[in-house]
This record gives structure tokens, sequence and C-alpha cells, in this order.
């Protein structure tokens, strides 16, 4: 006996969107609220449903056998109350005002939070914000937060700006630590070293009480070598090397570089190579003629 019953499937347009926004509906009422964010000045209520399905920060408090989980209220530390206000709002919406006067505060946040796509949102905000007047800042902001595609392309910025960068107080401003890292380079885009040279001494001379100290440790980041011997011989004569005798060291063996020229071949270092804008470009030009030989008439084989 055939079975004639018939069977369809409905398939609802909307129906998970229309679903969030009858949820959104519940929080502008605080209804069915299960848990009471508070963050500063701010007390947020919110469904740990709906945060649990957008973060894996909020998923791994709510799931797991920890102190949270059981409680009606969480306490937040360390994230800008009005971004992680927001953020709770997205999760809910879909939607995300980005501004640049609290676009980093969002992308603190969101990293706490790990929502992937707001990092990547944000992340490309910036990007597209990079300026000389910025981009240390962003690099810097960049790396603390762990965003590496952010700190990657504000790093090659700088280095590429780098003549424009040193024009802005963002440089002048950078500890020690930060200038090394802009120091050791092989990719700042300068036409010669004396320019980084020239760099770093403005960056001592803006506080050269309190940067003195620091001189002969970046200053073996320059490359002496490649510098002018006319400038070497200057530097050996200026107050602020003469009393320093790390200094005087790295100046003493630049110069016995440069009164043994027959020497050099043997004198090689890091600190004689040259980095890469430097040197120029090397552009191959070749050809072949109806016998796919090269100008030089060696056959090249085709596979």
């Amino acid at each position: 006996m055939n079975d004639h019953r018939s069977k369809e499937q409905f398939h609802a347009v909307n129906h998970a969107e229309q679903t969030l926004h009858k949820i959104e509906n519940y929080l502008k009422e605080k209804q069915l609220c299960d848990v009471l964010l508070i963050v500063g000045h701010l007390r947020i209520p919110a469904h740990q449903l709906v945060l649990s399905s957008v973060s894996y920060y909020f998923a791994a408090m709510f799931t797991n056998d920890v102190f949270e989980a059981k409680q009606e209220e969480v306490r937040m530390e360390g994230v800008d109350p009005n971004a992680l206000n927001s953020l709770v709002q997205y999760g809910y919406t879909g939607v995300l005002h980005l501004k640049e006067d609290t676009i980093e505060n969002l992308l603190a946040a969101a990293c706490l939070l790990q929502l992937t796509q707001v990092i990547e949102v944000c992340s490309n905000f910036l990007i597209r914000k990079l300026h000389p007047s910025n981009c240390l800042r962003i690099r810097s902001f960049g790396d603390t937060q762990g965003c590496t595609e952010l700190l990657s392309v504000a790093h090659n910025y700088t280095m590429e700006h780098f003549i424009e960068v040193i024009k802005n107080q963002e440089f002048l401003l950078l500890p020690a630590n930060e200038i090394s890292k802009l120091l050791c380079s092989d990719d700042i885009n300068v036409p010669e070293e004396e320019t980084i040279f020239h760099a770093l001494m403005k960056w001592v001379g803006y506080d050269v009480q309190g940067r003195q100290g620091d001189l002969a440790m970046l200053l073996s980041f320059i490359r002496l070598p490649l510098l002018p011997p006319q400038l070497l011989v200057d530097l050996e004569n200026s107050s602020m090397f003469t009393g320093d005798l790390e200094c005087q060291k790295l100046l003493m063996e630049v110069m016995k570089y440069h009164l043994l020229p027959k020497r050099q071949p043997m004198m090689q270092s890091p600190q004689t190579k040259p980095r890469k804008s430097t040197v120029g470009a090397l552009y191959a030009v070749g050809g072949m003629d109806a016998m796919k030989c090269n100008r030089n008439g060696a056959f090249i084989l085709w596979q």
C-alpha cells in the first residue's frame, strides 16, 4: 500500500534577523535579562546567550564553571565603559559606529572580548587614517593590543615615510626603547645614513639631560662607518660626546675604519651594511631572439 502523504519544508525569510530584533526589544525593555555588566559609571543589562554567541570571552565566562557564570552582576575591569556598551549593542544589532576619537577604545575592548570581525573592522579604519603625525602611536597601539596586521602596516608606513615622521611631535616624545626599534630597522626609507643620525640627535636634543644616558646605546644602531668622515671628526670634538666614554669608543672604532681603507674589507659588520633605501635599485633587462636565445647567445630551455 503506497503512502501518499506529502511532506513539505517551510523556510521563514529573515527568521534570524527578526528573532534577534525581538531579543533587542527585550533588551530595550530590560526584560528577560539575566546578567548586569558593571563597568565604570555604567550598568549594562544583557542576555548571557546573546553575549556568548558573539564573544568568545563571554562564552568562556558563562559556559564554564567559573565564579562569573553564577553571578547576576559581573564587574568588568580594564575596558572603556562606552566602548563596552557599544559592543553589547553591536551584539544585538550588528551595527557599529566608528569614530576617530573613540576607535582605539573600541578596538581595545574588542580585543578583550575577542570579537574577531570588530577587530578587523577597527584595524582597517585605523589603517586608512595612517598619517606621519599619528603612525607611531598607531604602531605602538597595535603592538600593545596584539593586532599583528595593524602593527605590521603601521610599521611599514612609518619606515616608508620616516623623513616626514621625524618632523612630528610623536617622534620626539618616543621612549628610548621605541627609538631603538626604529633605528635598528633595515627598511627605513632615507636617502643616506646621515639623515637617521640627525633624527637621533634631534630626539636627544629635545631633552638632553634626560636622554644623554641613552645616547651611546642608540648611537650603536647608527651605521657610523657610512657617515661622512668630517661629521665624525666634528662629533669627536662635540661636548655631548667628549664626556661619554661609550660614545668615544664607538667613534674611535669607526675612525679606524676610515683611516685604514685597505683593511675595510676585513672590517665589515652589520654597521657597514647600507640600508635598503640607500643603495638604489638594480634592474635587469633582457630579451631573446626568434631562436629563443638570450642576447649572449646562450640557449634557454623551455619545458
